[in-house]
């Protein structure tokens, strides 16, 4: 019982973190437009996430930093996952406003989806192993069969409003291209 409490528990704290994770984009993207960069922005946003971090670690004393053992020994990996958040909130930075909240987190979560997939099967990165089974395929397929209505729905939503009458032509809105660059 203790084992489903913990579970739907995670669940409920996993959606309302994603809930909130759908939001950041959208609030980086609205900074992005008040500053010269996209870069700008990001560097805000970690600078606010590194306040917020050190006063949760000062207020729960968990500050200075303590290893369990010498940082040396660990792997190279460990230490990229700053650099990883850089790489998501700077690209959701630049393409949230281009493309939408929707399709840009439908790729995100499915292009989780399959690296935890492959991490989990082969024990990666400190994971417990835990093979691939069926339904975690069927479940992988299904995003990505997802992703693609999300996808293939944007592209009938800007065909949609570039039809303004049978007699014009029609033309791609300012700025995006054919491939949606």
């Amino acid at each position: 019982m203790q084992n489903a409490s913990l579970l739907i528990l995670a669940v409920l704290l996993g959606l309302l973190a994603g809930g909130l994770l759908g939001t950041q984009p959208s609030v980086n993207g609205y900074l992005g437009r008040h500053v010269a960069h996209p870069l700008q922005a990001a560097l805000i946003s970690f600078a606010s996430g590194t306040a917020a971090l050190l006063i949760l670690c000062l207020t729960t004393k968990n500050f200075p930093v303590v290893f369990n053992t010498t940082p040396s020994s660990l792997p190279w990996w460990s230490w990229t996952g700053g650099m990883i958040g850089v790489i998501l909130v700077t690209t959701s930075l630049i393409l949230v406003p281009k493309i939408g909240s929707l399709p840009w987190f439908a790729a995100i979560m499915t292009g989780q989806t399959i690296a935890a997939l492959v991490l989990d099967h082969f024990g990666l990165l400190g994971n417990p192993r835990s093979e691939t089974s069926p339904l975690r395929l069927l479940g992988t397929f299904l995003l990505i069969l997802g992703v693609l209505a999300i996808v293939y729905a944007k592209k009938l939503e800007r065909t949609d409003h570039l039809q303004p009458s049978a007699s014009l032509p029609l033309a791609e809105p300012s700025g995006v291209t054919e491939d949606g660059k």
